[in-house]
């Protein structure tokens, strides 16, 4: 059985991060066979949560990541990497500039619609609309945010963790129990 895109994230971010699969297995954080690395990269075995995780930490790589949450759940954010792909970080500015506005203006046209009681409402297409241009949003965010921590050497980890205290500073969030 062969599994999503996780694997094809995996490769590439292992080459990049310039190492064989053997090197990969022997490191100190992951205990794993080069053939487990192997076996993840092709399919056959799902990207395994530390492998992904690793190259987040160690790489500053994310995309494993991402493509392994959207395997396993079916859902979330994917890297784009289509031929019309244009993965430059001033593109991506625009692109995310542009899917914002798309959303703000999608989300306006549904105000009416969105503020009554769900029961009441027959059509909820406009409802739908917006919620696709949300999505395209955090998609264009996303590959945003990827490729200026790349870029720039921000950690993606760092980040998330600075996100994740601001929400838990202002109640948004309760901590771990």
């Amino acid at each position: 059985m062969k599994f999503g895109r996780a694997p094809k994230a995996l490769k590439s971010a292992r080459k990049e991060a310039e190492l064989t699969q053997q090197q990969l297995s022997m490191d100190d954080e992951l205990f794993l066979s080069r053939e487990s690395v192997s076996h993840q990269e092709c399919g056959r075995h799902k990207v395994q949560p530390e492998v992904a995780q690793y190259f987040a930490e160690k790489h500053n790589d994310p995309r494993p990541a991402l493509e392994a949450a959207s395997d396993y759940t079916g859902w979330g954010p994917l890297i784009l990497d289509g031929e019309t792909a244009d993965l430059h970080r001033v593109n991506l500015l625009v692109q995310s500039k542009i899917q914002m506005t798309e959303a703000l203006d999608a989300l306006q046209n549904s105000v009416e619609h969105i503020s009554v009681n769900p029961k009441t409402l027959s059509d909820t297409k406009m409802i739908e609309k917006s919620i696709q241009e949300c999505l395209d949003v955090i998609t264009a965010l996303t590959q945003l945010i990827v490729v200026l921590c790349k870029e720039y050497s921000i950690s993606w980890v760092k980040m998330w963790g600075k996100h994740k205290m601001k929400l838990l500073t202002r109640g948004l969030i309760k901590g771990a129990s």
